[in-house]
């Protein structure tokens, strides 16, 4: 009788043996599975820092300011048919795909004849004396537009998380001649003007908070008189 139960008690412990290798695995001390694991996590952790891009620097629209030059027949072939024609100190003329208003003197339009000297420059207007913008001649064809003006900032800044502070233009490559914050300047409907040069162009910038550049601030570029 006594050989039957210790018999039994050794079956019993054989079995908890086994039953306990088999949860930890061949090979393996519960202390190497936790290790293994703690590693997996750090290679990952590891490839995911390695893979993430940098964020892209604050850039002009190249593309935008492409436009600087260019005849009015080129810019109907790379941004669509003339929308509007306003008139004040020039005639700016509005695009399907452009970017702002694009500008010419009075001087620069195709009246289809020769003006006589000191001949005032014949604008269509109407009984009020007002332009009528689908009657006013457009350019020549060989006179290019150096002056794009009404543009936001959304629209000439790359790369850009609004509102961001001004003063970080001068980080992009070739910007010079910086000017902050001006008051009184241009459009009495902003609270400041900001300027600065860009390859050969002069960059203007109406906005209202004195450090901060928001998504809506206008950009006037031109290229100065004597730069052609």
């Amino acid at each position: 009788m006594k050989t039957k139960w210790i018999s039994a008690i050794l079956a019993c412990i054989m079995i908890v043996s086994l039953t306990a290798c088999a949860n930890e695995g061949p090979g393996k001390t519960p202390d190497e599975s936790t290790k293994d694991t703690t590693e997996a996590q750090t290679t990952e952790n590891v490839t995911t820092e390695e893979t993430t891009e940098p964020a892209a620097e604050l850039a002009f629209n190249e593309d935008l300011l492409s436009d600087i030059g260019l005849t009015y027949p080129q810019l109907v072939e790379k941004r669509g048919e003339k929308v509007d024609t306003v008139g004040g100190e020039g005639v700016d003329f509005y695009f399907e795909n452009g970017y702002g208003a694009y500008s010419w003197g009075y001087e620069d339009l195709d009246y289809g004849r020769e003006l006589a000297y000191g001949e005032s420059f014949p604008i269509p207007r109407d009984e009020n004396n007002q332009f009528i913008p689908e009657k006013i001649p457009t350019p020549k064809q060989d006179i290019p537009c150096w002056n794009i003006s009404q543009i936001d900032a959304k629209d000439f800044f790359l790369n850009a998380s609004f509102p961001f502070n001004i003063s970080n233009i001068e980080n992009i490559k070739g910007v010079e001649d910086c000017s902050y914050a001006d008051e009184g300047l241009f459009y009495n409907y902003y609270n400041y003007c900001s300027g600065f040069s860009y390859n050969g162009l002069r960059i203007i910038i109406d906005h209202n908070d004195k450090e901060q550049l928001e998504a809506d601030a206008r950009i006037t570029v031109y290229k100065p008189f004597g730069n052609n």
